[in-house]
């Protein structure tokens, strides 16, 4: 562990003016000054990755021009009054010329708590003419857009800038090889002075995570490092991200404060605010750009309710319902109450000759009145006449919702191709058609069968993990009945992230009916789903 070294003055003596800038830490490091540019750029496009506050950031200007006066002239994100910060006539130094200049504008993760602001980066190089043989100096200096600390968020460091200098230096001759370093500085807003030393522990420490990250993510590339998952390959994280922040807004706290769980109302509220705002900018791509009528959406297995509330006052039309209501229910307006149901779900695929020995046996075994009747008078089951039963046969087009849906994960793709509806599903709980819990198969990913599946997070070839390889049943089924299935990291705060997207489908090779043999049949699905209902009519839910 690095402790922050005592605040020195600084050893940028090339900058033209004497600013009072001050080195705060120094740390030797194992790579070469393109690996340290790399670095960098890496941090000023994702300063999400150095602190939760922050959400993105978004850029507003990358030039690589010597003079940027004409593309600041056209930028018209930049108001007049920040352009002398882009500018930044002060920051010149001695024998570095400007390479690079990037404006950020940081997107708060919590708008309501902190504002945004836009700070200037800029990329130096030593002057080629100014080197001293086997020595290399590269920096890159932070600004701040403001005018003094009060006008800062707090998720910023309180100063005026942020040098980062890289040195590298020759070695002993006996070893052939150069010594690097990294040196951060603060230029604080007031001058340090001894009864005003400026400088707190938190700004030390701020410079050592800095550092720290730094290293980290060097030492990453120089080993070969690729990045694993990637994210946002289906929506744009800059679209996804606001409605996002807007959604949280408009319900967050409405649904927070009325929350009857006992369970963590902030996971499940932004877990399904983040859901419903990358769902609304997906169906912004199927259905408001000229390509036809949102044709509704069913969430099953809707649990709480929240996505299907937040999605109703949204404006979308569509029901969710799950095999137990759920205390949160009542917390919501009467609208979206009459677009929750208590309700198992029997598929229609199954047959009606199962569906009926199931039906005949349960209200023989249980002499419920209820099923006994049912069973008799109308043995088709069609249409959900059963009261509590509902049997997967959705309005054309309907975009399926699976949440974390457990045992209805692996039916999604079948009643979705039955119905021709498009669907989100994120897996969770593995299950088999059945209804029983089992874990499958490690499998080998087939061609096709989940697109950019090299980005899933687990490499081409065979699936280990339980979560993956579930993953990877759902999707074959999807792909087997004929769906191109889409993958995305979900942005949400649950390890079980992995949404597949059926929104374009053809003539499968297989039907959704040989489907099903080949899993099983779904034996003893319908038997598990009248035991189930058996017990909500008992508990007088039905």
């Amino acid at each position: 562990m690095h402790e922050p070294a005592s605040p020195t003055t600084s050893k940028l003596q090339y900058f033209n003016r004497d600013q009072g800038w001050i080195q705060v830490h120094e740390r030797p490091c194992p790579f070469h000054s393109q690996t340290f540019l790399d670095t960098m750029q890496e941090m000023v496009l994702n300063p999400n990755y150095n602190t939760s506050w922050i959400l993105r950031a978004d850029i507003l200007l990358d030039s690589r021009s010597d003079d940027i006066s004409e593309e600041l002239s056209c930028c018209s994100l930049l108001k007049e009054e920040e352009r002398t910060y882009v500018l930044a006539p002060e920051f010149e130094m001695r024998g570095f010329v400007r390479s690079r200049t990037v404006v950020r504008r940081f997107i708060p993760r919590n708008p309501q708590r902190d504002k945004a602001t836009n700070q200037t980066c800029l990329f130096f190089e030593e002057r080629v003419e100014d080197r001293v043989l086997g020595n290399l100096k590269t920096l890159v200096v932070y600004i701040a857009h403001a005018a003094s600390t009060e006008e800062l968020p707090y998720y910023l460091p309180a100063v005026k800038g942020v040098a980062f200098l890289y040195e590298e230096t020759p070695g002993p001759i006996e070893e052939l090889e150069s010594i690097q370093k990294i040196s951060i500085h603060y230029l604080l807003f007031t001058p340090s002075t001894i009864e005003s030393p400026g400088m707190t522990t938190r700004l030390e420490r701020t410079a050592l995570r800095l550092m720290d990250r730094i290293i980290k993510v060097g030492n990453g590339s120089i080993r070969g490092y690729e990045k694993k998952v990637h994210h946002d390959l289906v929506v744009p994280r800059e679209r996804s991200q606001d409605t996002y922040l807007k959604l949280r807004v408009r319900h967050a706290k409405r649904l927070m404060d009325s929350w009857v769980e006992k369970t963590d109302p902030k996971k499940h509220v932004f877990e399904d605010i983040l859901i419903a705002a990358f769902l609304i900018e997906l169906w912004e791509d199927m259905y408001r750009s000229g390509k036809g009528e949102f044709p509704g959406f069913v969430d099953i297995g809707c649990g709480n309710g929240v996505l299907v509330d937040i999605l109703l006052r949204e404006g979308y039309k569509g029901y969710g319902f799950d095999a137990r209501r759920r205390m949160t229910w009542k917390i919501f307006e009467r609208e979206t109450q009459e677009c929750l149901s208590e309700k198992v779900l029997i598929p229609w695929v199954l047959g009606d000759e199962m569906i009926k020995a199931a039906a005949l046996a349960e209200a023989e075994a249980e002499g419920i009145k209820q099923l006994r009747i049912a069973a008799e008078e109308n043995l088709q089951l069609e249409g959900g006449i059963m009261a509590g039963i509902h049997d997967g046969r959705f309005q054309e087009g309907t975009f399926i919702i699976s949440n974390h849906a457990d045992e209805l994960t692996g039916w999604t793709p079948l009643l979705a191709k039955a119905s021709n509806s498009p669907f989100l599903i994120i897996p969770c709980c593995s299950h088999d058609l059945s209804g029983d819990k089992h874990r499958h198969k490690s499998t080998v990913i087939k061609t096709g069968a989940v697109e950019n599946v090299d980005k899933l997070g687990t490499r081409i070839g065979t699936i280990s993990s339980e979560y993956a390889s579930l993953v990877e049943w759902t999707a074959t089924i999807a792909q087997d009945v004929g769906y191109v299935v889409e993958r995305e990291v979900m942005r949400i705060p649950s390890t079980r992230n992995i949404g597949l997207i059926g929104r374009k489908c053809g003539d499968g090779e297989m039907s959704v009916g040989e489907v099903l043999e080949r899993e099983g049949g779904g034996v003893g699905w319908a038997d598990k789903a009248f035991a189930l209902r058996r017990m909500q009519l008992q508990k007088g839910h039905g």
